[in-house]
């Protein structure tokens, strides 16, 4: 059985973005000239590279600087092999300083660490993702006790 794709952090960052800026998919095809339906591959992950003038164009149409900043990070730490991602620190806007984007994982499995990650991402990215999580925590609570 081959391990499920690791969520990519370009997504979860168009996605915040998007609903940060108040833009749909729609919008965001209008505002770029991107193509409606790889703009929902982006969102969905289902990319391999995303060429550079489509970062730029996507930047640009939420708001430019920051944003900007934000998803070429993003996408430059999707292209990393594991092995080198401890080696950049990804921050988004309006972090603290000190703030990472990366998981507290010391003491954790490997396999265990890498499916946190996985989850933090997942929330970053979708609302119904945090609320399912908040219902799961709950429940775990209750049953802990």
């Amino acid at each position: 059985m081959s391990t499920p794709a690791r969520p990519k952090l370009f997504t979860a960052a168009l996605e915040n973005l998007m609903q940060t800026s108040g833009v749909n998919q729609v919008e965001l095809a209008q505002r770029t000239g991107i193509a409606i339906s790889r703009i929902n591959n982006y969102l969905k992950g289902h990319y391999r590279t995303i060429k550079p003038p489509h970062v730029g164009a996507i930047a640009e149409a939420l708001g430019g600087g920051a944003a900007g900043g934000v998803l070429v990070e993003a996408y430059l730490f999707d292209l990393l092999p594991d092995s080198c991602r401890g080696l950049i620190e990804v921050r988004w806007p309006g972090m603290k300083t000190g703030e990472r984007w990366a998981v507290p994982t010391k003491g954790l499995s490997r396999a265990f660490a890498g499916q946190l990650e996985d989850l933090y991402r997942l929330c970053a990215s979708s609302a119904k993702v945090r609320q399912r999580t908040a219902e799961w925590i709950a429940l775990m609570r209750e049953t802990k006790g």
